[in-house]
Protein backbone atom coordinates (compact mmCIF):
# COMPACT_ATOMS: atom_id res chain seq x y z
CA UNK A 1 0.00 0.00 0.00
CA UNK A 2 1.15 3.57 -0.63
CA UNK A 3 2.25 5.81 2.21
CA UNK A 4 0.39 9.09 2.78
CA UNK A 5 1.51 12.21 4.59
CA UNK A 6 -1.25 13.94 6.56
CA UNK A 7 -1.97 16.97 8.72
CA UNK A 8 -5.05 16.98 10.94
CA UNK A 9 -6.46 18.55 14.09
CA UNK A 10 -7.97 16.45 16.84
CA UNK A 11 -11.02 17.28 18.98
CA UNK A 12 -8.85 19.49 21.20
CA UNK A 13 -7.46 21.44 18.27
CA UNK A 14 -4.00 19.85 18.52
CA UNK A 15 -2.17 19.71 15.17
CA UNK A 16 -1.13 16.18 14.26
CA UNK A 17 1.17 15.27 11.39
CA UNK A 18 2.57 11.95 10.30
CA UNK A 19 2.80 9.26 7.66
CA UNK A 20 0.65 6.16 7.40
CA UNK A 21 -0.12 3.44 4.88
CA UNK A 22 -3.59 3.47 3.34
CA UNK A 23 -5.39 2.22 0.23
CA UNK A 24 -6.20 5.76 -0.90
CA UNK A 25 -6.28 9.37 0.26
CA UNK A 26 -10.09 9.25 0.54
CA UNK A 27 -9.93 6.20 2.79
CA UNK A 28 -7.41 7.93 5.04
CA UNK A 29 -9.60 11.06 5.25
CA UNK A 30 -12.60 8.94 6.23
CA UNK A 31 -10.51 7.21 8.86
CA UNK A 32 -9.36 10.54 10.30
CA UNK A 33 -12.96 11.81 10.44
CA UNK A 34 -14.02 8.57 12.12
CA UNK A 35 -11.38 9.11 14.82
CA UNK A 36 -12.63 12.62 15.53
CA UNK A 37 -9.93 14.46 13.61
CA UNK A 38 -10.29 17.04 10.88
CA UNK A 39 -7.86 16.37 7.98
CA UNK A 40 -6.12 19.47 6.65
CA UNK A 41 -3.62 17.93 4.22
CA UNK A 42 -3.53 14.39 2.83
CA UNK A 43 -1.09 13.54 0.05
CA UNK A 44 0.92 10.57 -1.10
CA UNK A 45 4.49 10.66 0.12
CA UNK A 46 7.15 11.35 -2.51
CA UNK A 47 9.52 8.49 -3.35
CA UNK A 48 12.19 10.56 -5.09
CA UNK A 49 15.79 9.91 -4.18
CA UNK A 50 16.61 13.43 -3.12
CA UNK A 51 13.10 14.68 -2.33
CA UNK A 52 12.65 17.25 0.39
CA UNK A 53 10.46 14.76 2.24
CA UNK A 54 13.35 12.31 2.45
CA UNK A 55 15.65 15.04 3.71
CA UNK A 56 13.05 16.10 6.28
CA UNK A 57 12.52 12.52 7.38
CA UNK A 58 16.23 12.23 8.14
CA UNK A 59 16.01 15.06 10.66
CA UNK A 60 12.65 14.00 12.15
CA UNK A 61 13.30 10.28 12.58
CA UNK A 62 12.98 8.78 16.03
CA UNK A 63 16.32 8.02 17.67
CA UNK A 64 16.85 4.46 18.95
CA UNK A 65 17.59 5.92 22.39
CA UNK A 66 14.20 7.70 22.46
CA UNK A 67 12.38 4.53 21.41
CA UNK A 68 14.23 2.53 24.06
CA UNK A 69 13.32 5.02 26.81
CA UNK A 70 9.69 5.18 25.65
CA UNK A 71 9.36 1.38 25.71
CA UNK A 72 10.88 1.10 29.18
CA UNK A 73 8.53 3.79 30.54
CA UNK A 74 5.59 2.15 28.75
CA UNK A 75 6.44 -1.16 30.46
CA UNK A 76 6.84 0.51 33.87
CA UNK A 77 3.42 2.21 33.70
CA UNK A 78 1.73 -0.94 32.35
CA UNK A 79 3.28 -3.04 35.12
CA UNK A 80 1.94 -0.55 37.69
CA UNK A 81 -1.60 -1.24 36.45
CA UNK A 82 -2.19 2.11 34.74
CA UNK A 83 -4.87 2.03 32.03
CA UNK A 84 -3.79 2.18 28.38
CA UNK A 85 -5.45 5.56 27.78
CA UNK A 86 -3.68 7.06 30.79
CA UNK A 87 -0.35 5.54 29.72
CA UNK A 88 -0.60 7.04 26.25
CA UNK A 89 -1.78 10.41 27.58
CA UNK A 90 1.16 10.50 30.01
CA UNK A 91 3.68 9.55 27.33
CA UNK A 92 2.28 12.10 24.85
CA UNK A 93 2.65 14.88 27.45
CA UNK A 94 6.14 13.77 28.41
CA UNK A 95 7.72 13.11 24.98
CA UNK A 96 9.34 16.14 23.34
CA UNK A 97 10.13 14.60 19.95
CA UNK A 98 7.50 15.72 17.45
CA UNK A 99 7.56 12.58 15.30
CA UNK A 100 7.07 10.12 18.15
CA UNK A 101 4.51 12.38 19.87
CA UNK A 102 2.38 12.62 16.71
CA UNK A 103 2.57 8.87 16.20
CA UNK A 104 1.39 8.24 19.77
CA UNK A 105 -1.50 10.69 19.34
CA UNK A 106 -2.59 8.64 16.34
CA UNK A 107 -2.05 5.38 18.25
CA UNK A 108 -4.29 6.66 21.06
CA UNK A 109 -7.01 7.57 18.56
CA UNK A 110 -6.76 4.15 16.84
CA UNK A 111 -7.01 2.27 20.14
CA UNK A 112 -10.02 4.38 21.16
CA UNK A 113 -11.62 3.35 17.84
CA UNK A 114 -11.20 -0.34 18.65
CA UNK A 115 -7.78 -1.24 17.19
CA UNK A 116 -5.48 -3.57 19.06
CA UNK A 117 -2.17 -2.28 20.37
CA UNK A 118 -0.26 -4.10 17.62
CA UNK A 119 -2.54 -2.77 14.89
CA UNK A 120 -2.24 0.80 16.15
CA UNK A 121 1.55 0.66 16.43
CA UNK A 122 1.82 -1.23 13.14
CA UNK A 123 0.44 1.74 11.20
CA UNK A 124 3.70 3.57 11.97
CA UNK A 125 6.20 1.10 10.51
CA UNK A 126 8.91 3.74 10.10
CA UNK A 127 9.03 4.12 13.89
CA UNK A 128 7.95 0.71 15.18
CA UNK A 129 9.51 -2.03 13.05
CA UNK A 130 8.18 -5.52 12.43
CA UNK A 131 9.94 -6.92 15.48
CA UNK A 132 8.25 -4.36 17.72
CA UNK A 133 4.79 -4.96 16.27
CA UNK A 134 5.13 -8.75 16.14
CA UNK A 135 6.11 -8.94 19.80
CA UNK A 136 3.18 -6.71 20.79
CA UNK A 137 0.80 -8.90 18.78
CA UNK A 138 2.16 -12.10 20.33
CA UNK A 139 2.01 -10.61 23.81
CA UNK A 140 -1.60 -9.47 23.36
CA UNK A 141 -2.69 -12.80 21.90
CA UNK A 142 -1.04 -14.85 24.65
CA UNK A 143 -2.10 -12.49 27.46
CA UNK A 144 1.51 -11.85 28.50
CA UNK A 145 1.87 -8.24 27.34
CA UNK A 146 3.68 -7.20 30.52
CA UNK A 147 6.39 -9.81 30.05
CA UNK A 148 6.59 -9.00 26.34
CA UNK A 149 7.09 -5.28 27.00
CA UNK A 150 9.83 -6.15 29.47
CA UNK A 151 11.56 -8.39 26.91
CA UNK A 152 11.16 -5.73 24.23
CA UNK A 153 12.66 -2.97 26.35
CA UNK A 154 15.60 -5.18 27.29
CA UNK A 155 16.11 -6.07 23.64
CA UNK A 156 16.09 -2.43 22.53
CA UNK A 157 18.55 -1.56 25.29
CA UNK A 158 20.97 -4.28 24.19
CA UNK A 159 20.70 -3.14 20.54
CA UNK A 160 21.34 0.46 21.57
CA UNK A 161 24.36 -0.45 23.69
CA UNK A 162 25.91 -2.61 20.95
CA UNK A 163 25.46 0.09 18.28
CA UNK A 164 26.75 2.79 20.63
CA UNK A 165 29.87 0.79 21.51
CA UNK A 166 30.62 -0.02 17.87
CA UNK A 167 30.22 3.63 16.82
CA UNK A 168 32.41 4.77 19.71
CA UNK A 169 35.13 2.26 18.86
CA UNK A 170 35.20 3.23 15.18
CA UNK A 171 35.37 6.98 15.93
CA UNK A 172 39.17 6.99 16.24
CA UNK A 173 39.80 5.26 12.87
CA UNK A 174 37.28 7.58 11.22
CA UNK A 175 39.11 10.63 12.59
CA UNK A 176 42.46 9.27 11.38
CA UNK A 177 41.11 8.64 7.87
CA UNK A 178 39.44 12.07 7.76
CA UNK A 179 42.66 13.83 8.83
CA UNK A 180 44.62 11.85 6.24
CA UNK A 181 42.21 12.89 3.47
CA UNK A 182 42.43 16.55 4.51
CA UNK A 183 46.22 16.31 4.59
CA UNK A 184 46.25 14.90 1.05
CA UNK A 185 44.01 17.71 -0.20
CA UNK A 186 46.18 20.33 1.49
CA UNK A 187 49.40 18.92 0.02
CA UNK A 188 47.90 18.59 -3.45
CA UNK A 189 46.46 22.11 -3.38
CA UNK A 190 49.21 24.18 -1.73
CA UNK A 191 52.48 22.23 -1.43
CA UNK A 192 52.85 20.19 -4.61
CA UNK A 193 52.22 23.16 -6.98
CA UNK A 194 55.21 25.00 -5.42
CA UNK A 195 57.47 22.01 -6.02
CA UNK A 196 56.11 21.69 -9.55
CA UNK A 197 57.03 25.31 -10.24
CA UNK A 198 60.50 24.75 -8.82
CA UNK A 199 61.18 21.65 -10.94
CA UNK A 200 59.79 23.23 -14.12
CA UNK A 201 62.70 25.69 -14.24
CA UNK A 202 65.12 22.92 -15.18
CA UNK A 203 63.10 21.13 -17.86
CA UNK A 204 64.55 17.73 -17.02
CA UNK A 205 62.58 14.49 -17.05
CA UNK A 206 61.22 13.87 -13.56
CA UNK A 207 60.71 10.47 -11.90
CA UNK A 208 57.35 8.74 -12.52
CA UNK A 209 56.03 9.23 -8.93
CA UNK A 210 56.74 12.94 -9.17
CA UNK A 211 55.05 13.27 -12.57
CA UNK A 212 51.99 11.44 -11.30
CA UNK A 213 51.79 13.60 -8.19
CA UNK A 214 52.17 16.83 -10.19
CA UNK A 215 49.57 15.64 -12.70
CA UNK A 216 47.04 14.82 -9.99
CA UNK A 217 47.72 18.13 -8.25
CA UNK A 218 47.27 20.05 -11.50
CA UNK A 219 44.00 18.26 -12.25
CA UNK A 220 42.63 19.01 -8.78
CA UNK A 221 43.70 22.65 -9.02
CA UNK A 222 42.28 23.25 -12.51
CA UNK A 223 39.31 20.89 -12.56
CA UNK A 224 38.33 20.61 -8.90
CA UNK A 225 34.66 20.85 -9.83
CA UNK A 226 34.98 17.73 -12.00
CA UNK A 227 36.65 15.86 -9.13
CA UNK A 228 33.95 17.03 -6.71
CA UNK A 229 31.22 16.08 -9.17
CA UNK A 230 32.78 12.65 -9.67
CA UNK A 231 32.79 12.07 -5.91
CA UNK A 232 29.15 13.12 -5.58
CA UNK A 233 28.11 10.94 -8.53
CA UNK A 234 30.02 7.99 -7.08
CA UNK A 235 28.27 8.42 -3.71
CA UNK A 236 24.83 8.67 -5.35
CA UNK A 237 25.46 5.62 -7.56
CA UNK A 238 26.74 3.65 -4.58
CA UNK A 239 23.60 4.51 -2.58
CA UNK A 240 21.37 3.55 -5.49
CA UNK A 241 23.23 0.28 -5.90
CA UNK A 242 23.05 -0.37 -2.16
CA UNK A 243 19.29 0.28 -2.19
CA UNK A 244 18.79 -2.57 -4.69
CA UNK A 245 18.43 -6.05 -3.26
CA UNK A 246 21.40 -7.40 -5.27
CA UNK A 247 23.61 -4.48 -4.27
CA UNK A 248 22.62 -4.70 -0.62
CA UNK A 249 23.32 -8.43 -0.59
CA UNK A 250 26.78 -8.07 -2.19
CA UNK A 251 27.85 -5.24 0.11
CA UNK A 252 26.47 -6.95 3.24
CA UNK A 253 28.26 -10.15 2.23
CA UNK A 254 31.47 -8.15 1.82
CA UNK A 255 31.03 -6.71 5.31
CA UNK A 256 31.18 -10.24 6.70
CA UNK A 257 34.54 -10.86 4.97
CA UNK A 258 36.39 -7.66 5.87
CA UNK A 259 39.46 -7.91 8.12
CA UNK A 260 38.55 -7.25 11.78
CA UNK A 261 35.12 -5.83 10.94
CA UNK A 262 33.92 -9.05 9.30
CA UNK A 263 34.33 -11.05 12.50
CA UNK A 264 32.74 -8.23 14.52
CA UNK A 265 29.74 -8.04 12.15
CA UNK A 266 29.20 -11.81 12.37
CA UNK A 267 29.29 -11.69 16.18
CA UNK A 268 26.83 -8.79 16.27
CA UNK A 269 24.46 -10.66 13.91
CA UNK A 270 24.63 -13.83 16.00
CA UNK A 271 24.00 -11.83 19.19
CA UNK A 272 20.95 -10.19 17.59
CA UNK A 273 19.75 -13.54 16.26
CA UNK A 274 19.89 -15.11 19.73
CA UNK A 275 18.26 -12.21 21.57
CA UNK A 276 15.48 -11.58 19.04
CA UNK A 277 14.61 -15.23 18.41
CA UNK A 278 14.56 -15.95 22.16
CA UNK A 279 12.25 -13.00 22.81
CA UNK A 280 9.87 -13.90 19.97
CA UNK A 281 9.82 -17.60 20.82
CA UNK A 282 9.22 -16.85 24.49
CA UNK A 283 6.30 -14.56 23.60
CA UNK A 284 4.58 -17.48 21.86
CA UNK A 285 5.25 -16.72 18.21
CA UNK A 286 5.67 -19.81 16.00
CA UNK A 287 9.26 -20.63 15.01
CA UNK A 288 8.85 -20.04 11.22
CA UNK A 289 7.17 -16.69 11.82
CA UNK A 290 9.82 -15.78 14.41
CA UNK A 291 12.59 -16.52 11.91
CA UNK A 292 10.83 -14.36 9.30
CA UNK A 293 10.86 -11.43 11.73
CA UNK A 294 14.50 -12.07 12.65
CA UNK A 295 15.48 -12.05 8.97
CA UNK A 296 13.68 -8.73 8.44
CA UNK A 297 15.33 -6.90 11.35
CA UNK A 298 18.77 -8.55 11.62
CA UNK A 299 20.39 -5.71 9.65
CA UNK A 300 22.43 -7.75 7.18
CA UNK A 301 20.79 -9.30 4.10
CA UNK A 302 23.52 -11.91 3.60
CA UNK A 303 22.97 -13.14 7.16
CA UNK A 304 19.20 -12.81 6.74
CA UNK A 305 19.36 -15.12 3.70
CA UNK A 306 20.84 -17.85 5.85
CA UNK A 307 18.15 -17.27 8.48
CA UNK A 308 15.54 -17.80 5.76
CA UNK A 309 17.27 -21.04 4.73
CA UNK A 310 17.07 -22.16 8.36
CA UNK A 311 13.33 -21.45 8.30
CA UNK A 312 12.90 -23.42 5.07
CA UNK A 313 14.72 -26.43 6.55
CA UNK A 314 12.56 -26.29 9.69
CA UNK A 315 9.41 -26.32 7.59
CA UNK A 316 10.76 -29.45 5.89
CA UNK A 317 11.12 -31.20 9.25
CA UNK A 318 14.57 -30.26 10.57
CA UNK A 319 15.17 -29.01 14.09
CA UNK A 320 16.55 -25.51 14.63
CA UNK A 321 20.03 -26.76 15.52
CA UNK A 322 20.16 -29.11 12.52
CA UNK A 323 19.10 -26.33 10.16
CA UNK A 324 21.62 -23.87 11.66
CA UNK A 325 24.46 -26.38 11.35
CA UNK A 326 24.06 -26.29 7.54
CA UNK A 327 24.72 -22.54 7.38
CA UNK A 328 28.33 -21.30 7.68
CA UNK A 329 27.57 -18.02 9.49
CA UNK A 330 26.32 -19.82 12.61
CA UNK A 331 29.37 -20.90 14.66
CA UNK A 332 29.36 -24.26 16.49
CA UNK A 333 28.75 -22.64 19.91
CA UNK A 334 25.30 -21.32 18.96
CA UNK A 335 24.39 -24.56 17.14
CA UNK A 336 25.32 -26.75 20.11
CA UNK A 337 23.61 -24.43 22.58
CA UNK A 338 20.41 -24.51 20.51
CA UNK A 339 20.59 -28.33 20.42
CA UNK A 340 20.89 -28.46 24.22
CA UNK A 341 17.95 -26.08 24.55
CA UNK A 342 15.81 -28.20 22.24
CA UNK A 343 16.57 -31.38 24.19
CA UNK A 344 15.92 -29.68 27.55
CA UNK A 345 12.77 -27.85 26.42
CA UNK A 346 14.36 -24.51 27.27
CA UNK A 347 15.26 -23.14 23.84
CA UNK A 348 14.52 -19.51 24.68
CA UNK A 349 16.72 -19.61 27.78
CA UNK A 350 19.63 -21.24 25.94
CA UNK A 351 19.36 -18.79 23.04
CA UNK A 352 19.45 -15.90 25.51
CA UNK A 353 22.49 -17.44 27.18
CA UNK A 354 24.44 -17.84 23.95
CA UNK A 355 23.40 -14.33 22.89
CA UNK A 356 24.92 -13.03 26.12
CA UNK A 357 28.08 -14.90 25.19
CA UNK A 358 28.21 -13.10 21.87
CA UNK A 359 27.51 -9.80 23.63
CA UNK A 360 30.63 -10.41 25.71
CA UNK A 361 32.67 -11.22 22.60
CA UNK A 362 31.36 -8.12 20.83
CA UNK A 363 32.27 -5.91 23.80
CA UNK A 364 35.73 -7.48 23.97
CA UNK A 365 36.30 -6.98 20.24
CA UNK A 366 35.03 -3.40 20.40
CA UNK A 367 37.32 -2.55 23.32
CA UNK A 368 40.30 -3.92 21.38
CA UNK A 369 39.19 -2.55 18.01
CA UNK A 370 41.65 0.33 18.05
CA UNK A 371 44.50 -2.07 18.84
CA UNK A 372 43.41 -4.41 16.04
CA UNK A 373 43.15 -1.56 13.52
CA UNK A 374 46.42 0.15 14.44
CA UNK A 375 48.61 -2.05 12.19
CA UNK A 376 46.33 -1.40 9.20
CA UNK A 377 46.22 2.34 9.89
CA UNK A 378 49.98 2.53 10.41
CA UNK A 379 50.70 0.67 7.16
CA UNK A 380 48.36 3.00 5.27
CA UNK A 381 49.80 6.17 6.81
CA UNK A 382 53.44 5.16 6.38
CA UNK A 383 52.80 4.03 2.80
CA UNK A 384 51.26 7.41 1.98
CA UNK A 385 54.12 9.29 3.64
CA UNK A 386 56.69 7.18 1.79
CA UNK A 387 55.03 7.78 -1.60
CA UNK A 388 54.77 11.52 -0.96
CA UNK A 389 58.40 11.70 0.18
CA UNK A 390 59.64 9.81 -2.89
CA UNK A 391 57.56 11.93 -5.25
CA UNK A 392 58.63 15.25 -3.76
CA UNK A 393 62.21 14.66 -2.68
CA UNK A 394 63.49 12.10 -5.20
CA UNK A 395 64.28 14.85 -7.75
CA UNK A 396 66.11 16.82 -5.04
CA UNK A 397 68.29 13.82 -4.29
CA UNK A 398 69.04 13.71 -8.00
CA UNK A 399 69.42 17.50 -8.27
CA UNK A 400 72.88 17.40 -9.77
CA UNK A 401 71.58 15.48 -12.81
CA UNK A 402 68.54 17.77 -13.13
CA UNK A 403 70.66 20.95 -13.03
CA UNK A 404 73.11 19.64 -15.68
CA UNK A 405 70.12 18.99 -17.92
Amino acid sequence: MPTFYYKARDANGVLITGEIEAVSADELKEGLFHEGMVPLVVRESSSGLMSLKNVGAFFTRVKPEDLMIFTRQFYTLFKAGVSMDTILDTMIKQITGRTLKNALIRVRADISSGSTLAQAFGRHSKIFNELYVSMLAAGEEAGVLEETLDELSELLQKEYEINKNVKGATLYPKIIVAVLVLAVLFLMTFVVPKFAGFYSRYGAELPLPTRLLIGISGFIGSYWYIALGAVIIAVVLFKRFYNTRVGRFKIDALKLKLPVFGSLTQKVCNARFGHILAALYKSGLAMPRSLDVVADVIGNIAFAQQVQKVKDDIQKGSTLSEAMSRQPLFPPVIVETAAVGERAGALDEMLSTVAEHFDTEVNHTVKNLTTLLEPILLVGIFSFIALMALAIFLPIWNMATVMRS
